[in-house]
């Protein structure tokens, strides 16, 4: 493992592996220290319309998602980079780095906590159907997208 990916670090999510989300039930549910908290970074994000699952790319537009501490970080990891397709001996789909994250403050009702932590960026260099597939997700919140177009996609079939 890459020594300096090695390091006991918070996890930053902003897709399915969100609380409440498909992911986050079958990698996350009781792996965690305590239930996520808000939190946002810079970047951009898309959804892949053919995927189905969210993309961060290098941006300077505010992104959300969710902060948490895994359990047993040395196991857990080596689960999740697998699952986001890292370092498994192909092309990576995500490359996981570290970034700075701002969490959410009740106190002071914003986003004014600097955390360093692992976030999983697309590796849109491997993927060259990526111009096609992609819908710039202008308020940076997948959630959101995903609950708009869940409830959309519901009413469409009852009608």
């Amino acid at each position: 493992m890459n020594h300096e990916l090695s390091k006991t670090l918070p996890l930053f999510t902003y897709g399915s592996l969100m609380e409440n989300f498909f992911n986050y039930e079958l990698y996350l549910k009781d792996r965690i220290k305590e239930k996520p908290q808000k939190a946002r970074m810079k970047g951009e994000l898309y959804h892949l319309d053919t995927k189905g699952y969210p993309a961060l790319l290098p941006g300077s537009q505010w992104v959300y998602g969710e902060v948490f501490e895994l359990l047993d970080f040395e196991q857990d990891i080596q689960v999740l980079d697998q699952l986001e397709g890292f370092n498994q001996g192909v092309p990576n789909e995500y490359h996981r780095e570290k970034t700075t994250v701002y969490g959410w403050n009740e106190t002071t009702q914003s986003y004014d906590r600097p955390l360093t932590a692992y976030v999983y960026r697309y590796a849109v260099e491997h993927d060259p159907t990526f111009e096609q597939h992609r819908i710039l997700l202008a308020t940076g919140d997948w959630r959101h997208y995903m609950e708009k177009n869940t409830t959309k996609t519901s009413e469409k079939q009852e009608s």
